[in-house]
């Protein structure tokens, strides 16, 4: 390069050259060069001295490439420009222009004052290294001595800088004057767009401060503003930080204050409104002191919102932050939580309405909200950072209600925090106040990283219902799983009912893979009295067992459980009435059925028990609760009736216990005896048992025609254990398909060939003990065959008034078209009553006869056991005329009226007399003629005149007397008084002359006349003596009709001489 003179100072620029120093006016021009950059870049930020007087000689024993134009050297001034430092292609530093004043010293000439315009400075730092590029000789000499800055005027002008650095690049200019150790004044902005580290970075970042000097320190004051800060995953739109840090002589040192005004915060859902506050930082080479006080307000997060959310502390620690320690304070102030917590908690009771968790939910809701509404919250807390260990300290913590009232205490809390996992947690938990449950526990962790929480929760009430956890125990094991034990106990309300003193067992485990699983080995399950649906329990133990190597309960993917039981019995009451349920085994399955074998249940007190059993019985959980039982029995004392083999389809929905499709067998169930009717067959029928109350509705069949009996309409309280059975029978047809044999046992042999309908309605109430009956039962025609004989047209009503034991009221009437027990009576009427199913009162029975009337005198029949029974029939104006054309008597003719009673005795074997049975004409008598032809040999006086006399006789009194054994001989005494020839008989001297004198005919008879009146009578108490009339040659039927045929007498006719011999032979 081109060198001027170096006496004149205005001669223009010489030629530009590479500089290599060999001249004296060079090196201090240099040197003054080299002391403006030390005083204006590099000494300030590297905190190293710049030596050196002249800035050939110093450049050249650094190895600093570097070249420039001299533009004026004088003994005090010397001008450069176009300065270029390092490689001209990419220069570390360039100057446009740099004036340097010298002055001389007790050492030589001294850089006095340095003007540098247009300077640009190009740094890096990377990989923890600040480098100047070619200057680093000049910066990094290695030197022991301590940096500061030299007592140079420095003037400034447009003087600028580029970092370039892991974090990004800083762009920074300055502008100032003054002495560079004591009242340099100027002004520093820098600008850094996308500033940062992985996982945390400013879109923007500027700082416009004012830079100045005194006695030795730097001073920086103004404002750092970061735009669009994101650092793993938190947020924050702007944030203005005041910033005054004053750097320490030496560089070894510096304290800064600071004033954080932020916005727009977010971390993931939770957001925040603003950030403000202010930090003081002491660094020295001790370390850093980092003292704090921010607040963050409009906190908003999901769970709910804080007011102001604060942090006061310090941070004391190496100035890279791998040793140190944060102690400080945590506080929030208007704590609201977010509804979706109370509705989670509403919805929890709505779906657990009717139960005690309900009602202690709803109370704990309440609580929750009024713990949480306005609360606030302070935790005290330490943090040891060492290297990659992380230890935290919470002395004390705690959540305060609005009105001042601890409802979370937590205390003595310690844990590290290594490779993102917890070690050597501990600690204690209060939980209480503000209507919440009273909750304390202690967690510890073992040196293997699991641990164990024990904790107890006190009783816990609203209103009749408690809660209590008397212990709990929550262990996590190696893998992560859960494993707790403990037990709860709880007392208030059931669905449809409440339970009193229970104790309920927890244990099992849960893990992320599994899910839960309750209940792994048999546990007791204890109450000291249950209620459901009017059912009271007393105090009971049962055993419940897993069902295989399955837990009893398990949620994973869904919800399942498998338990089991063994024989189990329960006692108790239900309204006022006793009760006890059993089973030999019951299986819960969810959502699999579940099943009870063995089902026994009896409700009341002997005598007025309900009892059901069934051999199995299962349902389903899932959707519409129901299932099906078999094998079922049941019973009510109260009826006479057992329901045999049933099975049905039960459910349970609202409340409501619903049963369908019920199938069984309804039998008879007399108070002694065997069954009064065969079993009936119900299929299709339902039952409900809802408020305590059941109602059952059946149609009763006759099993073999399938034919409808009856319609049942069941209707039971169990709380006062009354009742009512309403019966009904529509139309119940007897023909050939059903006869009441088939229905009834008393019916065999005594009622066949049935054909007619009969209809009525009955009615069973019952209250405990007390059992009232009526009914009505009817028919417009009954035609049937008995065993004296076929009846035709019997019509009537029957009313009872005690229908369970088959009372009647009294004088109850039935009218008969016909009756023929050989002869045929028409229109005839009974009047009777029935007790108690045994007893018959026949108050009145009459038909027409012959003419008059036959009636039966009032007598009471005992049925339940044998004895001597007495029947009197009356008979009342016998017109004999009729008797005779009645009887087909051809040949015979007769006339009179007569009027008698025939006593018929029966023993208790059932063998029939009749007993001094006596007719008598009326006065008047009558005649007597034979009117068939007489075929007789010549007889004498006396035979001739018999005959002719018989033939037609004219009496004046006559009368019958009867005797003998119904089943033999029945001896019929004939006795006629005033005796004549009547019109038509043979008259002559002789017997004109024996009219005159009185005569009697005495007539004796052998007969077996009145057998079928025997039989008809011995039928109303013993069906033993009666089968079908036609099997047993009683009746026979000749030209479509039923005549009486010669019986077949169980007890054979006596044997012996006539009454008295016969006077003629056998007559056609």
């Amino acid at each position: 390069m081109a060198v001027p003179d170096t006496q004149d100072e205005t001669s223009p620029p010489a030629a530009r050259r590479r500089f290599w120093p060999h001249r004296w006016r060079t090196r201090i021009g240099l040197g003054g060069v080299a002391l403006a950059l030390a005083a204006g870049g590099a000494t300030w930020v590297d905190r190293e001295r710049i030596a050196g007087d002249f800035l050939d000689d110093y450049l050249a024993e650094n190895g600093v490439p570097a070249t420039y134009d001299i533009i004026a050297i004088g003994p005090r001034t010397q001008v450069i420009e176009n300065l270029v430092v390092g490689d001209p292609a990419r220069p570390d530093l360039t100057a446009r222009r740099m004036v340097v004043e010298l002055g001389v010293g007790w050492e030589g000439p001294q850089v006095q004052r340095v003007r540098v315009d247009g300077a640009r400075l190009d740094a890096t730092y990377r990989a923890g290294r600040f480098s100047l590029g070619a200057l680093d000789p000049l910066v990094f000499t290695g030197s022991t001595a301590p940096p500061a800055l030299p007592a140079v005027e420095l003037v400034l002008h447009d003087a600028r800088a580029r970092l370039t650095s892991d974090y990004g690049a800083v762009g920074v200019k300055i502008e100032g004057a003054g002495q560079l150790d004591d009242g340099f004044v100027g002004t520093l902005a820098a600008t850094a767009p996308g500033i940062g580290i992985e996982g945390c970075r400013a879109d923007s970042a500027t700082l416009y401060a004012k830079l100045s000097t005194s006695g030795g320190s730097s001073l920086l004051d103004g404002p750092l503003r970061l735009g669009g800060v994101a650092c793993s995953g938190a947020r924050m739109a702007r944030a203005d930080i005041g910033t005054k840090i004053a750097l320490a002589p030496d560089f070894a040192g510096a304290d800064g204050d600071f004033a954080v005004a932020g916005s727009g915060l977010a971390l993931d859902t939770i957001t925040g409104t603003a950030l403000d506050g202010t930090g003081r930082l002491t660094w020295s080479d001790k370390g850093i002191v980092l003292a704090h006080d921010l607040a963050l307000t409009g906190l908003a997060a999901p769970q709910g919102r804080l007011t102001r959310l604060a942090a006061e502390g310090t941070w004391r620690g190496g100035s890279d932050f791998v040793l140190g320690e944060w102690q400080g304070r945590l506080t929030g102030e208007g704590l609201a939580a977010d509804a979706a917590l109370g509705d989670q908690l509403a919805a929890a009771g709505r779906g657990l309405e009717g139960t005690l968790i309900a009602a202690l939910v709803a109370k704990a809701r309440g609580g929750l909200s009024q713990a949480l509404d306005g609360a606030g919250f302070a935790v005290d807390a330490i943090m040891r950072r060492k290297t990659a260990e992380l230890a935290l300290i919470i002395p004390d913590a705690a959540l305060t209600s609005r009105a001042g009232e601890r409802v979370l205490a937590l205390s003595q809390v310690s844990a590290g925090v290594a490779d993102g996992g917890l070690t050597g947690l501990r600690g204690n938990l209060l939980v209480g106040g503000a209507g919440l449950p009273s909750i304390n526990g202690r967690m510890e962790q073992g040196a293997d990283g699991g641990w164990v929480l024990r904790m107890a929760m006190a009783e816990y009430r609203a209103g009749a219902n408690r809660l209590a956890i008397p212990r709990l125990s929550l262990q996590q094991e190696r893998s992560g799983a859960l494993r707790f034990e403990g037990l709860v106990t709880a007392s208030g309300d059931l669905p449809g009912g409440t339970v009193n003193g229970i104790d309920l067992p927890l244990e099992g485990r849960w893990s992320a893979a599994g899910g839960l699983m309750l209940g792994t080995r048999c546990m007791p399950l204890r109450f000291k009295s249950l209620a459901l649906s009017g059912l009271e329990l007393a105090g009971q133990e049962l055993t419940l067992c897993p069902e295989g190597s399955a837990p009893m309960l398990a949620y994973a993917d869904g919800l399942t459980l498998a338990a089991r039981s063994g024989p189990m019995v329960l006692t108790g009451k239900l309204g006022d009435s006793p009760a006890r349920l059993a089973a030999e085994s019951l299986a819960l399955r969810y959502p699999a059925p579940f099943l009870a074998q063995g089902l026994s249940a009896r409700i009341g007190a002997p005598g007025s028990e309900a009892r059901f059993t069934a051999a199995s019985l299962d349902g389903s959980l899932v959707g519409p609760i129901g299932g099906a039982f078999a094998g079922g029995a049941a019973r009510l004392d109260a009826m006479p009736f057992d329901f045999g083999a049933l099975a049905a389809r039960w459910s349970f929905a609202d409340g409501v216990l619903r049963v369908d499709e019920g199938a069984f067998i309804l039998n008879d169930r007399p108070p002694e005896g065997a069954a009064r009717f065969v079993p009936l067959a119900v299929r299709g029928a339902t039952m409900t048992l809802a408020d305590n109350a059941i109602r059952a509705r059946a149609a009763l069949r006759h099993p073999a025609s399938d034919r409808l009996v009856a319609e049942v309409t069941i209707d039971h309280d169990l709380a006062s254990a009354a009742g009512s059975a309403r019966l009904g029978v529509p139309g119940l047809v007897f023909d050939e398909g059903l006869q009441p044999e088939n229905l009834s046992y008393l019916a065999e042999d005594l009622i066949v060939f049935a054909n007619g309908t009969v209809t009525g309605k009955g009615r069973i109430d019952w209250t405990g003990d007390d059992i009232t009956s009526s009914g009505t039962f009817a028919s417009d025609r009954f035609d049937f065959a008995a065993p004296f004989g076929p009846v035709r047209g019997l019509k009537g009503q029957v009313v009872f008034t005690d229908l369970v034991n088959l009372t009647t009221a009294p004088d109850q009437v039935v009218t008969i078209d016909a009756i023929n027990p050989g002869i045929e009576v028409l229109a005839g009427q009974l009047r009777f009553a029935i007790e108690a199913g045994t007893l018959l009162r026949l108050d009145d029975a009459r038909f027409p006869f012959m003419g008059g009337q036959l009636v039966m005198r009032p007598l009471m029949m005992d049925f339940s056991q044998p004895e001597e029974r007495r029947y009197i029939f009356e008979l009342i104006g016998l017109d004999a005329a009729t008797f005779v054309a009645e009887m087909e008597l051809t040949n015979l003719s007769a006339t009179g009226t007569f009027d008698g009673t025939v006593p018929i005795i029966f023993d208790a074997n059932g063998n029939g007399r009749i007993e001094r049975g006596l007719l008598l004409s009326r006065a008047g008598g009558g005649n007597v003629a034979y009117i068939g032809e007489l075929t007789y040999e010549d007889l004498g006086t006396m035979g001739n005149y018999a005959f002719s006399a018989l033939r037609s006789l004219d009496y004046r009194q006559m009368s019958v007397g009867l005797n003998g054994r119904l089943a033999g001989e029945i001896i019929t005494n004939f006795d006629f008084d005033g005796v004549r020839q009547g019109e038509g008989t043979s008259r002559n001297f002789v017997t004109r002359r024996i009219s005159r004198l009185p005569i009697r005919f005495k007539v004796n008879v052998r007969s077996e006349n009145f057998y079928e009146l025997a039989m008809m009578v011995r039928s109303f108490w013993d069906i033993d003596a009666i089968g079908n009339p036609v099997d047993r040659g009683l009746i026979k039927v000749e030209g479509g009709r039923f005549v009486p045929a010669n019986p077949v007498s169980p007890l054979s006719a006596p044997s012996g001489k006539s009454v008295q011999p016969p006077e003629s032979e056998d007559q056609p």
